[in-house]
């Protein structure tokens, strides 16, 4: 119980935090005689994407290939309040993409195949008191959050040469939630970096069927017939996020999200890593090329001598909708 005390509470401070918010742009920040909402201490930005591509082949293709169809779809989404010194970022990330490819089994027979190629959901929300010297540095408390959406499986074959698959995760199984407090360096409006002090490390795995099915005893760092494992230790955040060009018609997005517990020198894994990299590059009013990069270390979630760092990438020429 004492371990959840820290993250109870840290929630409860951020939803009481919104609603005095809430109240502000009601209340304190409206002339007496209207009643027309006053958004300029909000900053607010929604982008909904879709990329798509197709290859193919002839079937005597000499050099060996298939024919593949990807694509993906994601939503950046950010609400970010400043008033004095007070300020509430949130952030939403989701991006979701598949590939369908062309094979043959045994017999020569052609299928499809279809797998997941990127699957993730990041949630980040911190609230921030800066000091009045220097005013770039603030007191912050905050949240984040970090699963899967879909299903995830391991492929193999079967005797005939046709793909078959196993489960080996789902939603929050696993996930990640690390409610932290400490301080924020902003110096500029497009970059900024975080050290919690105190944070703590949930790991969930909630879907008990999987131990099952995977025959493994512990997941993710979480013994089967527990939903969650918690760690204490510093959580270590720093980005950037910056608009290139003489038009702005670049955009460059970078960000690091760690992990070390208090007796890391103890722990087999010392600093969980995650890396998010984003480029966009307008085209169209509504086309774009998008590189999008995650790139994951945690030696929780990889199996004894497999590399720990994890990386899921998408590249393609798309839709870009912005509000």
């Amino acid at each position: 119980m004492k371990k959840l005390f820290l993250p109870i509470s840290l929630i409860a401070i951020l939803v009481l935090f919104s609603g005095k918010l809430q109240g502000a742009v009601y209340t304190d920040s409206l002339p007496k005689d209207s009643v027309a909402k006053d958004t300029s201490y909000w900053k607010k930005g929604t982008e909904l994407g879709l990329n798509a591509a197709l290859s193919g082949t002839s079937p005597n293709w000499s050099a060996g290939a298939a024919n593949n169809l990807s694509g993906n779809v994601f939503l950046n989404g950010l609400r970010n309040y400043k008033k004095e010194k007070n300020s509430w970022d949130n952030v939403l990330k989701i991006n979701i993409g598949a590939i369908s490819s062309r094979q043959l089994d045994n017999f020569g027979i052609s299928y499809r195949s279809t797998r997941k190629n990127i699957d993730n959901l990041f949630f980040d929300s911190k609230y921030g008191h800066a000091f009045s010297k220097p005013k770039w540095l603030s007191l912050y408390a905050g949240l984040n959050f970090q699963t899967q959406l879909l299903n995830g499986f391991a492929y193999s074959k079967d005797s005939i040469g046709r793909e078959i698959r196993s489960q080996t995760t789902s939603f929050m199984s696993s996930g990640m939630i690390v409610p932290a407090v400490g301080f924020e360096a902003k110096p500029v409006d497009w970059a900024y970096a975080r050290i919690g002090v105190g944070a703590i490390k949930i790991t969930t795995f909630l879907n008990q069927k999987l131990y099952g099915i995977r025959g493994e005893k512990k997941i993710a760092g979480v013994d089967s017939g527990k939903l969650f494992h918690s760690e204490l230790g510093f959580q270590l955040q720093a980005g950037i996020a910056k608009d290139l060009g003489k038009q702005k018609q670049y955009n460059f997005k970078l960000n690091y999200l760690g992990f070390a517990p208090y007796n890391f020198s103890e722990s087999h894994s010392p600093l969980d890593s995650r890396v998010d990299v984003n480029f966009v590059a307008k085209v169209g009013k509504y086309i774009n090329f998008n590189y999008t990069l995650i790139s994951v270390f945690d030696k929780d979630l990889a199996k004894p001598g497999v590399n720990a760092w994890q990386n899921s990438w998408i590249v393609g020429l798309g839709f870009l909708y912005k509000i």
